[in-house]
């Protein structure tokens, strides 16, 4: 398996030492707030990663009865974060360095409900439709290594093709003639 490396400055860990054995939960917090020094941020391709389809915003338009039928259905944006099993990591940097080398939203929020506005802003269809906005939500798993030797493990979860589009109610599409995301936005929100 391809295991893709970013480099990071040192600054993308906070100063500090290793993690000291000790039975008090005072030590170990201590220990954990630990910089780890680390230079060497691994993630598998992205490529071959499981990914699910998910919706972030829908509007159905039924243009004969104006804006008041044009019912937001579903306004759920998806926010990009990233979670360590140690405190020991600098966030910020560790973000940037994600965002830069693997060009993945390590944070912020896909734009939902008010992009996919903007896209129906320019569909003039006389016939009910449903604006779909969606996304391919993807866990990614990281491995920073510390300079002591240790690994902190840690996963990103965040989106990749982000599409907007409009599907006709009416319409009875054809293998193929649709794509998939359009195809499920009709199934599940043109009744």
């Amino acid at each position: 398996m391809a295991v893709a490396v970013v480099a990071m400055s040192a600054t993308g860990c906070t100063g500090g030492g290793g993690a000291k054995e000790s039975g008090s939960a005072a030590a170990t917090s201590s220990a954990e707030r630990a910089g780890c020094g680390s230079t060497d941020f691994t993630a598998p391709p992205v490529k071959n990663l499981p990914r699910s389809l998910t919706f972030t915003a829908i509007r159905k338009v039924d243009p004969p009865w104006g804006d008041d039928k044009n019912v937001a259905l579903l306004d759920k944006p998806v926010t990009a974060k990233v979670e360590w099993e140690s405190g020991r990591v600098n966030e910020s940097t560790v973000l940037a360095a994600i965002e830069g080398e693997l060009e993945l939203n390590a944070s912020g929020t896909s734009d939902a409900l008010s992009g996919l506005d903007r896209f129906l802003s320019g569909v003039k269809e006389k016939k009910v439709y449903v604006g779909y906005a969606a996304v391919e939500k993807i866990t990614v798993p990281l491995s920073l290594k510390c300079l002591d030797g240790t690994k902190i493990r840690g996963k990103l979860s965040t989106w990749i093709n982000a599409e907007f589009g409009v599907v006709v109610c009416a319409t009875k599409y054809g293998k193929g003639e649709a794509p998939a995301a359009a195809l499920k936005a009709q199934a599940e929100f043109c009744d």
